[in-house]
């Protein structure tokens, strides 16, 4: 997935659970907060506090309605 499809993907889901594959083969089931220019705020796994920011290089998947 190209790092424009995730930014967009991301952007249209803020406030809304996704589900993220990062760079490392780890997937997370998050709570988008907010994105900007070089990443996401969001929840941790399965929305569990605290929130942490990740940039969009980071993220190879997103996949919305888990």
């Amino acid at each position: 997935m190209s790092e424009r499809d995730i930014k967009t993907l991301l952007r249209q889901n803020a406030g809304k659970r996704v589900r993220l594959t990062f760079a490392d083969n780890v997937t997370w089931i998050v709570d988008i907060s907010s994105v900007d220019d070089e990443g996401v705020l969001h929840s941790g796994p399965e929305g569990i506090e605290p929130a942490r920011w990740t940039r969009f290089e980071s993220i190879v998947n997103v996949e919305s309605d888990p």
